[in-house]
């Protein structure tokens, strides 16, 4: 008996020392990261607010405020930032709703007429229900999307959900959403936390609640021009509209891990489908950091800079000019020049 004892002992203090030694590995690592200037991408020029000229104002991820003087359109709206730990531990979480205020507040969103989630994962979804809450803002997308704003106690006229193609306007916008997919960033070239929310999503919640319920590009046209919001770095072929673009908000996270010629596919039916003069990357920043707080993810998880280096390459190669160009966090940048 003593040494089945001792062998237990002696393996549990094994497996604990190699637990230990995983953790401060990826702790380690965690930490090794470029900094954000090593992209090479300029920063796009801030243009100050304008009653007559189409801003957009980058929030972190995919968070894009556009405002044209009379109305605002929300994508995304997250701005909270659930831990490494929080995500890991798959701990239940709720927004963060000191920063919502603030940033409402800050931002001055009261002119806010649509959110619009590119998907309902937590870095994407997460806040629509308390968002639209704080405004008389409408939340548009899929019937997931509708559950997240369902279990924030949404009234039901504040959302609405979408088929692909179908169009809303707002002041002077009008919002498309077209039918895409997500980055095959996880198992088997599924995201993470795919499938659908089936019913209210009540927080809190663990990340993994937040599924990803079907994954739009984004178009938000106006008198002045058209941009694409294309969050989530997947795409499907021959789905967008030829020729139909100015900007493209492109989504960048997990593309190095694709590959170079998932990239070129990427770029081909993005932005040279669509005609774009004006390439803004986004979603490439560590998400687990506090909201206005932008470094790049650690390289265990997405080395940033190559997939930079592919579209500046993507770039230069064009018959016509593009530009690619980072956007100042918080500080609006006119994009119809």
């Amino acid at each position: 008996m003593k040494s089945v004892r001792l062998w237990f002992a002696i393996v549990s203090g094994a497996l604990l020392l190699i637990a230990a030694s995983a953790i401060s590995f990826v702790v380690w690592r965690w930490q090794d990261r470029a900094l954000v200037p090593e992209l090479g991408w300029p920063v796009a020029t801030s243009s100050g607010e304008s009653a007559e000229r189409v801003t957009v104002t980058w929030l972190g991820i995919t968070t894009l405020l556009f405002d044209d003087g009379e109305t605002q359109i929300l994508t995304d709206g997250t701005f909270s930032r659930p831990s490494l730990f929080d995500i890991v531990s798959q701990r239940r979480v709720y927004s963060d709703v000191d920063t919502i205020n603030y940033v409402l507040a800050s931002y001055r969103m009261d002119r806010l007429a649509a959110i619009i989630p590119g998907h309902s994962h937590f870095d994407h979804a997460m806040d629509v229900g308390y968002v639209a809450n704080r405004t008389s803002a409408v939340v548009l997308g899929s019937e997931s999307t509708a559950n997240i704003a369902r279990g924030a106690n949404v009234p039901v006229s504040q959302y609405q959900i979408l088929a692909s193609g179908e169009s809303r306007q707002f002041g002077n916008f009008t919002v498309t959403l077209i039918e895409s997919r997500h980055a095959p960033i996880g198992i088997n070239n599924e995201p993470w936390f795919s499938g659908s929310i089936d019913k209210p999503l009540e927080q809190p919640a663990r990340i993994s609640e937040w599924r990803e319920g079907g994954t739009w590009s984004v178009l938000i046209s106006h008198p002045q021009g058209t941009a694409l919001v294309q969050g989530s770095g997947g795409f499907i072929e021959d789905a967008l509209p030829e020729g139909s673009v100015d900007v493209v908000m492109l989504g960048v996270a997990g593309l190095a891990g694709l590959g170079r010629d998932y990239v070129q596919r990427y770029w081909t039916e993005s932005v040279l489908r669509t005609g774009a003069k004006r390439v803004f990357p986004v979603h490439f920043e560590d998400f687990t950091r506090p909201f206005g707080e932008v470094a790049l993810f650690p390289d265990i998880a997405d080395e940033v800079t190559v997939t930079a280096e592919w579209l500046d390459e993507l770039a230069a190669a064009e018959e016509y000019p593009v530009s690619v160009s980072r956007l100042p966090f918080g500080q609006p940048v006119t994009i119809f020049p």
